[in-house]
């Protein structure tokens, strides 16, 4: 008799315990969404020195990485992280953050390439033709942009619907900015910026948009930078090149000279210039999301190329021409009267956030960013992602929204101290001066805040590349909005005090790139207050 009320004793204290610990879980979760990093790191750290129920010892420890990041303590995470994978191995969402903090760490190097069509778009669809022969191809948001020359047409999609624009005049070549604003370039060299033209040109073969906001092109023999206002600077060229193709990153113009099969890197700061040779004669090319490159064949063959290593990813002779648009490589098939977009990458990891949530009476909103390994938002997530409830996949809806970056300019105390006191993850650009000192481990730490540095142009190259793998630059930011994937669902409402995890996930070839939030009774309670 004495044993079994001993027993139901221990049974009762232990329930009481385990739910005392989830209760305090539910209420640092509650603490975090809110920006309450202090008091949500304290409570988890509570939780630590208390029996934790084994079936829930993986959320607790997940929770706490990420807290640990958000208040510097990179290492230790990690290190929890990999300890965490022994008891959880297949875990998406550990996987994805060890994935994360590895690069960032260790400086984990692309190694091979994988690149899988996924998804095509079909110009006859329904009976009803709405392009024919595409020529060049820009993404925005949830939306893609087509153009077709023969038919004078624009076209707009989302990847399942269409929406057909005809123009006054033949576009072949499309672009758009972080604003969201379109450029087009027509056959007869008249440039456009919705639809409303810009100026005139001999030969204009499209570069894209600079992080300052200069639409540019090249010209024949020279570089022209189009300002905001309408203002035009030119760069002339050396050399006399044949220039068949251009593209843009961070400060510089790259073209490609058929004539040489070099591509010529011009700075738009210091309009220095040098030449890069290429291995193999290349009749595009395009620009991988860390400044190395894509080369494109005579034969259709794609190559990886970083100044040093040629690397084969493929074979794609049935492409009329291709963009790129990290992770996206479109393929224009005109043989089959499609566009056909594959995921193409290397090891490098993407970076999933889900910065906050909220919850209705009967549905839970989830505020994500999905970012590139050096900061720059993804596009398109719509095609490509998952929501996942109590590790299943529920129906979903998701949509993009622009929000605004704070700006402010800081001290050399920023990464030290100052980084800490910004919590709520709502984006900010902050100008640190160009003699700061920095860690790979203060890298994690921005990332997981939203917050992107820029310096002066004065910084050291290390300062330099640091900021731009922040998402950041060189100057004052110009672009000030930035992605937000707001993913809705009808949730479950817990009856009893488990704990429901509830993942975002970015579908890829060599994996699910995710994260992870909680949802207990407790949460839902406190949420809807």
């Amino acid at each position: 008799m004495k044993k079994t009320i001993l027993l139901l004793f221990l049974l009762t204290f232990s329930a009481l315990f385990s739910q005392s610990v989830r209760e305090m879980f539910s209420e640092a979760i509650i603490d975090w969404a809110k920006g309450d990093i202090s008091s949500a790191q304290q409570k988890i750290e509570e939780i630590f020195y208390k029996p934790i129920p084994a079936e829930n010892l993986a959320e607790f420890w997940y929770l706490r990485a990420k807290l640990m990041i958000e208040t510097g303590r990179v290492r230790e995470a990690y290190e929890d992280l990999k300890n965490l994978l022994v008891i959880v191995p297949d875990q998406p969402e550990v996987l994805s953050l060890v994935h994360n903090l590895e690069f960032i760490l260790q400086g984990k190097e692309s190694d091979s390439f994988n690149m899988k069509t996924l998804k095509t778009l079909q110009g006859f669809k329904d009976g009803i033709e709405y392009f024919l022969t595409p020529t060049d191809v820009a993404v925005f948001g949830e939306s893609i942009y087509i153009v077709d020359p023969v038919n004078n047409r624009l076209i707009e999609s989302d990847g399942f619907n269409f929406n057909v624009k005809t123009l006054s005049f033949q576009p072949e070549q499309v672009f758009t900015n972080r604003d969201g604003n379109v450029f087009l370039i027509s056959r007869d060299g008249r440039v456009f910026k919705n639809e409303k033209e810009i100026g005139k040109f001999l030969n204009p073969i499209g570069a894209g948009v600079l992080n300052s906001g200069e639409f540019t092109l090249a010209d024949v023999d020279k570089i022209v930078l189009i300002s905001e206002n309408g203002l035009k600077r030119e760069i002339p060229i050396d050399g006399k090149p044949l220039i068949v193709d251009a593209e843009v990153y961070c400060r510089q113009v790259v073209v490609l000279d058929t004539w040489s099969n070099s591509l010529i890197v011009i700075n738009v700061d210091t309009e220095s210039q040098k030449n890069i040779p290429l291995p193999v004669p290349t009749r595009s090319f395009e620009i991988f999301y860390d400044g190395s490159y894509l080369l494109l064949d005579q034969s259709g063959n794609l190559f990886h190329f970083d100044g040093k290593k040629l690397q084969t990813v493929g074979q794609i002779p049935q492409y009329v021409n291709i963009e790129y648009e990290y992770p996206y490589l479109f393929g224009m098939n005109w043989d089959k009267n499609s566009i056909e977009i594959s995921l193409l990458k290397s090891s490098e990891p993407i970076f999933v956030h889900i910065d906050s949530f909220e919850l209705t009476v009967d549905k839970m909103f989830l505020y994500v960013r999905v970012e590139n390994a050096f900061g720059r938002d993804i596009d398109l997530v719509q095609l490509f992602s998952d929501l996942f409830e109590a590790r299943g996949r529920v129906p979903f809806e998701v949509s993009h929204e622009l929000r605004e970056y704070t700006v402010y300019i800081s001290d050399e105390e920023f990464l030290s101290k100052k980084v800490y006191q910004i919590n709520d993850r709502r984006g900010y650009c902050v100008v640190v001066p160009p003699d700061i000192t920095f860690s790979n481990e203060q890298l994690a730490v921005l990332k997981l805040k939203n917050v992107k540095l820029y310096t002066s142009p004065e910084a050291s190259a290390a300062l330099k590349d640091f900021c731009y793998k922040s998402g950041g630059g060189i100057g004052e930011p110009y672009f000030l909005k930035h992605n937000l994937w707001v993913f809705s669902f009808s949730y479950v409402k817990p009856i009893m005090e488990e704990i429901i995890p509830i993942s975002v996930s970015f579908k890829t070839l060599d994996m699910n790139y995710s994260d992870t939030i909680y949802v207990t009774k407790k949460v839902i309670e406190l949420g809807l207050q």
